[in-house]
C-alpha cells in the first residue's frame, strides 16, 4: 500500500549529500532477537554451496540488521564478508534504471509515451538511423519499462550475452560495445509489434540507459549518482567491470559451480574462463551492471517504498505507476513482480550472482546477495523467501537503526 500524504523531495543535483555507510561491521548485528537469521544463513550457505553472502533487514524504515556470511574469495586471500563488501546485483539494477526514468518523467524531461526512435524520437542520428524494421519506430519509453518493446530472445538469443556472435557478424575481433550491440539489433527484423507481447528484455533496459543519457545530457552512471544515489547518502555504488583484476575495493569475487561453467573469454584469445567473467557486464550496465551492498540497496529502497517513515524520491503517483497492475502489459516498471497484498520484489541472476530484494506491506524489507551459483543453489529465490518468512513471525524488534551509523 502506498502511504497517503504529500510527496517530500529528497535532494537535488545541486545539493549532494556525500554521506555513506562505511563503518558497519558484523558485530553490530549480533542480536539475540535475530540469531535465527544467523543460524539459517550459515546452514543455507553450507547446503547450497555458496562461498559468500550478505543480508540486510529493514523494519519501518530502520536498518535493523546488516551482516555478511562466508568469504569474499574461495582461496587463501579471502576475507570474512562484512556489510561493506560490494556484490554484483544483476537485474536488481533494472529497478534503479526505472526509478531514474521516472525521475526524468517527474522533472518533465520525458513522457512515458515518447517515441524512442525516429525523427521525433529520443534516440536519433548515427546508429539509430540504421533501422531495418519500421515497427521499431513505434517503440515507446513505457514499452522498454514493461518489456513489451517487440524484441525477443527467441530469435537470436539474448543480445547482451552473445558477444562473440555479434562480433563475428559485425566483422570485428573486439568485444562489442553497447553501441555495436544496438547497431546489430536495429539491423534485424523485429519479432512483435511494440506494446503487444511481453518478452523479458535486458536489451530494452540497456536502451533505457541510452534514453537517460540523451534526455539528461549526462552519462548514465553519472546521472544516477547525481540525481538518485548521492542525495540519499549512497556514495559507494558503482557499475561493475568485466575482468576479475578490475574489481573495486571491497568487491567480492564470483563463482559458478554449475555444469559447463567455462566459456571463451571476451577477447579473441580463445582462452576459457569462468562463466562469471565471460560476459560484457560493462555493456549490461543499465540492465544488470550495478555493484552494491544490502545496506545501499535498502537505503535506496526505503526512498521508493511509499511508506511515511522516510521521504520518497518519487511522488506517490509515480510509485503507483511503477507498481499498480494496470500498465498496458500489467507488468510493473523495474520491479520483477507485485502482489495485491502490497509485496514488491526484484531479483537478479548472473553467473556467480544471485540477488533478491523484497518490500512487504508490514514494513519489513530485506535484501540477500550471494557471490555464487552452483548445482545446489537452484531455486535460490524460493529458498531465500522461505528462510526469511521467520521475520514475519517476530513479535518484538530491536530498536537500533544502523542507517544512523553513517558518517562523512
Amino acid at each position: 500500500t502506498i502511504a497517503d500524504g504529500d510527496h517530500e523531495a529528497f535532494g537535488s543535483s545541486t545539493t549532494k549529500v556525500v554521506k555513506s555507510i562505511t563503518n558497519l561491521t558484523n558485530g553490530l548485528s549480533d542480536l539475540k532477537a535475530l540469531a535465527h537469521v544467523d543460524t539459517a544463513m550459515h546452514q543455507f550457505l553450507k547446503r547450497q554451496g555458496i562461498v559468500g553472502a550478505s543480508v540486510g533487514i529493514v523494519k519501518d524504515g530502520q536498518l535493523i540488521y546488516a551482516k555478511g556470511f562466508g568469504h569474499t574469495d574461495n582461496d587463501s586471500t579471502g576475507y570474512v564478508i562484512e556489510p561493506y563488501h560490494l556484490f554484483r546485483i544483476g537485474s536488481v539494477s533494472k529497478l534503479i534504471t526505472a526509478v531514474a526514468v521516472m525521475k526524468l518523467y517527474e522533472d518533465g524531461k520525458l513522457k512515458l509515451d515518447d517515441k524512442v526512435f525516429g525523427k521525433e524520437g529520443i534516440l536519433r542520428g548515427g546508429i539509430y538511423d540504421k533501422i531495418k524494421d519500421k515497427r521499431i519506430y513505434d517503440v515507446e519509453v513505457r514499452h522498454l519499462l514493461d518489456h513489451t518493446s517487440g524484441w525477443s530472445k527467441r530469435t537470436y538469443g539474448d543480445p547482451m550475452f552473445i558477444s562473440h556472435k555479434i562480433a563475428e557478424e559485425m566483422g570485428s575481433t573486439d568485444t562489442p560495445s553497447l553501441d555495436t550491440i544496438i547497431e546489430f539489433i536495429l539491423s534485424k527484423p523485429m519479432p512483435y509489434r511494440p506494446g503487444t507481447y511481453y518478452d523479458y528484455s535486458n536489451f530494452g533496459y540497456c536502451l533505457l540507459g541510452k534514453v537517460i543519457e540523451a534526455v539528461s545530457g549526462e552519462g548514465y552512471e553519472e546521472y544516477v549518482k547525481d540525481e538518485i544515489l548521492f542525495p540519499l547518502g549512497i556514495t559507494n555504488m558503482h557499475l561493475a567491470k568485466n575482468l576479475k583484476e578490475d574489481r573495486f575495493e571491497n568487491e567480492v569475487a564470483y563463482y559458478d559451480f554449475t555444469y559447463n561453467n567455462v566459456r571463451p573469454a571476451l577477447d579473441s584469445s580463445g582462452e576459457l574462463v569462468s562463466n562469471t567473467y565471460s560476459f560484457n557486464i560493462e555493456a549490461l550496465a543499465a540492465a544488470g551492471g550495478w555493484l552494491a551492498t544490502p545496506t545501499d540497496l535498502l537505503k535506496f529502497m526505503v526512498a521508493i517504498d511509499g511508506f511515511k517513515n522516510t521521504p520518497d524520491i518519487l511522488s506517490n503517483e509515480s510509485l503507483m505507476t511503477m507498481t499498480k497492475p494496470g500498465n498496458r502489459s500489467n507488468r510493473p516498471y523495474g520491479w520483477r513482480g507485485v502482489t495485491a497484498d502490497g509485496t514488491w520484489w526484484r531479483t537478479g541472476t548472473l553467473a556467480g550472482t544471485a540477488a533478491i530484494l523484497k518490500r512487504m506491506d508490514n514494513g519489513i524489507s530485506w535484501v540477500v546477495l550471494a557471490n555464487t551459483t552452483s548445482k545446489r543453489s537452484q531455486n535460490f529465490n524460493g529458498k531465500v523467501n522461505y528462510m526469511m518468512q521467520s521475520l514475519e513471525r517476530m513479535q518484538e524488534w530491536p530498536s537500533q537503526d544502523l542507517f544512523a551509523q553513517s558518517y562523512f
